[in-house]
């Protein structure tokens, strides 16, 4: 793999110009990946923030049976349940144009997320490394569902680590303290990393970790050099 010289970052005045500017830079990228490879892949973030871009995603014209989704992490709750990724995905994007994409799940019927890690990483072997991988970034610096001080962190935090996905148990995480999360090796099995984040605050520990300061697993992505990173950002 040839190594990236510099990652890329583009700051918007607002957010309703950086999910436009967004969305057509997943369209136009997706459009070529298709042309070149015949298919596509995407892992993509969970929560409120990229609410807007799945919606938007969701009515681009695009071969969309020929795109695999999954989620960057999940909470350990039904699939039905309004608070996990794979509804929001299913719910936001997989309708209207984007129907037809496939999706590929982490949540197994295992009582822990631990249990379920070897089966949902031979279910995504088959779509990575992903074309795209999009993540968000929580308050407090964590991305995916990396939370400094889980049980279970230092492992799917460590990018020397061979596995991909991995359970993380947060006690102080809302929702769920049981996930399932994507590695920082499993974040790294990419093409390309997007980066969205909003607000100053957010900004400040951006900027930190592409320093290669601060505490965010955020920092191992931006100091790295074989997958390029892209962060789009509104105030």
């Amino acid at each position: 793999m040839s190594t990236v010289t510099s990652h890329e970052e583009t700051l918007f005045t607002d957010r309703k110009r950086l999910f436009i500017g967004l969305c057509q830079d997943f369209q136009d990228r997706l459009t070529e990946i298709i042309r070149k490879r015949r298919k596509a892949s995407l892992a993509l973030a969970g929560g409120t923030t990229p609410g807007p871009l799945y919606d938007a995603l969701s009515n681009a014209p695009l071969p969309w049976e020929k795109v695999s989704v999954t989620v960057t992490d999940e909470r350990w709750v039904s699939q039905e349940d309004p608070t996990s990724n794979e509804y929001l995905i299913r719910d936001l994007l997989m309708r209207r144009r984007a129907a037809g994409a496939s999706f590929v799940p982490f949540k197994t019927n295992h009582a822990k997320a631990s249990g379920g890690a070897a089966t949902a990483e031979k279910r995504l072997s088959s779509i990575m490394p992903f074309d795209i991988v999009l993540i968000g970034m929580g308050p407090d610096g964590h991305i995916a569902s990396l939370i400094p001080g889980a049980e279970g962190y230092a492992a799917a935090a460590d990018p020397a680590g061979t596995k991909r996905i991995a359970g993380i148990h947060a006690p102080g995480a809302a929702g769920s303290p049981e996930r399932m999360t994507l590695t920082i090796p499993g974040i790294l099995s990419s093409r390309r990393i997007v980066l969205l984040i909003m607000g100053q605050d957010k900004l400040n520990v951006y900027n930190e970790a592409k320093a290669g300061a601060g505490t965010s697993p955020l920092r191992d992505l931006l100091t790295q050099r074989k997958v390029p990173v892209h962060a789009f950002w509104a105030p």
